[in-house]
């Protein structure tokens, strides 16, 4: 796995609906309410800046996660 193979992951969904994965999601302890739900991330599967929020992994099947988890976004703005 990439860089971030020891530290823990997030899965989270680009506005297109893309799943992948993140070693952390920038500022995610703020919460919705101080910022709003997504943050700008570059999406490794279709390589554009996209909001992106927190995908709730209990919905995706072992598939769709695996996949996720293999998929690794380097790039946030916000």
């Amino acid at each position: 796995m990439g860089r971030g193979s020891m530290e823990q992951r997030a899965v989270v969904r680009c506005a297109e609906g893309h799943l992948f994965s993140t070693t952390t999601f920038p500022m995610q302890n703020l919460g919705p309410g101080r910022l709003g739900p997504g943050r700008l991330i570059r999406c490794p599967q279709c390589g554009r800046l996209r909001s992106s929020v927190l995908a709730d992994v209990r919905e995706l099947s072992e598939p769709q996660l695996a996949r996720a988890l293999r998929s690794e976004a380097v790039e946030f703005l916000a």
